[in-house]
């Protein structure tokens, strides 16, 4: 299917058709922060605006907490049940190409281990993905300095871009054709194909230019006096990996309750003390000093190394979201340019 248009009318009308079919999920403002929620009235998105949403998809693939089975001991005998989990399709609608492009480096993650996250996996293919060109980068964006989803989308089935009165689809899958055959819709005029042109060049114009991250990573020093800087100003609260799209630590937990319980997951950081404290009283990481040089490495070097993909897509959630105003962006640059000016 060649690209299309259709008018705000026309792309509620059609969200109105695919929530009869689909559960969608899309960004929705309440209070000042805008996260990704079940909706059932296209009126309820929130699809203006600058930049990404406050929180990133990650709570719909990998929640906050989750239960991983549920157990009854009887006798010697132990009985387990496995999670319930919903198996209706569903669309992510509103997503922007940095959250997406984390998806991809997750399916990396979940996918480098044996046996391979189900529950992850099992959510991951029934969604399907209408994303929305950033038209508007925020000020913490740095998209295009990591990589170049925002123009080479990955993970996306359609990609809309918003011209004001209405918006162009560009069909990226057989999955997006599909699903854009639920609505209605008109072709691109050469109009609407120089209107996405400008809008795409005006937001390249908003943003950094891509950074040498490969010879960044030549100079990566463990020693590097910017670990002992980062450690003066980092409050450890974990703001940065909570809101982070990309991050994925977790804890698993026991919860007894006589002789029933459930053992689930929940969602932690490389930047608490815990995190690698061990049962006879060692912590490798005994300073927010090393902590801080572990989200860094993990990110630039380590995920390259280990998945051909940066950690980092770019989304600027931990720059615009740190309390003492901590910047990836910054100790990236940093780096490359063999100083620690912070």
């Amino acid at each position: 299917m060649n690209d299309r248009v259709l008018s705000r009318e026309q792309l509620a009308s059609w969200l109105e058709t695919l929530s009869a079919r689909f559960q969608v999920i899309a960004p929705v403002s309440e209070e000042g922060l805008t996260r990704f929620q079940p909706v059932s009235d296209p009126a309820q998105m929130a699809l203006d605006g600058p930049g990404p949403s406050s929180m990133s998809l990650r709570e719909h693939f990998t929640p906050p907490t989750e239960v991983l089975f549920r157990y009854t001991l009887s006798g010697a005998a132990v009985e387990i049940w496995p999670p319930s989990e919903e198996d209706r399709a569903r669309i992510v609608f509103g997503a922007r190409a940095c959250d997406a492009a984390a998806l991809r480096y997750l399916d990396a993650v979940y996918a480098n281990v044996q046996p391979a996250d189900a529950l992850y996996f099992s959510r991951r293919k029934r969604t399907r993905m209408v994303g929305l060109f950033c038209a508007e980068p925020s000020w913490s964006c740095f998209c295009a300095e990591v990589g170049d989803c925002l123009t080479q989308p990955v993970g996306m089935d359609i990609q809309l871009t918003g011209l004001g009165d209405r918006y162009y689809a560009r069909v990226l899958t057989a999955e997006g054709e599909k699903l854009l055959g639920y609505g209605s819709s008109d072709p691109a005029s050469k109009a609407d194909e120089e209107a996405v042109g400008k809008a795409w060049s005006d937001a390249m114009a908003l943003l950094p230019s891509p950074a040498d991250l490969a010879g960044v990573n030549r100079r990566y020093e463990w020693e590097h006096p910017v670990w002992e800087k980062l450690a003066r100003k980092c409050l450890g609260c974990g703001v940065c990996a909570f809101q982070c799209p990309t991050c994925h630590c977790f804890d698993i937990v026991d919860s007894p309750e006589g002789r029933e319980g459930s053992r689930f997951r929940i969602w932690d950081t490389c930047q608490f003390e815990q995190f690698t404290l061990m049962g006879a009283g060692h912590n490798p990481r005994p300073s927010q000093k090393e902590r801080a040089r572990q989200r860094v490495f993990h990110k630039f070097q380590y995920s390259p190394e280990r998945y051909g993909l940066s950690g980092c897509v770019g989304c600027g959630r931990c720059v615009a979201a740190c309390p003492v105003h901590i910047d990836i962006r910054q100790v990236v640059r940093e780096i490359a340019k063999g100083n620690s000016d912070v």
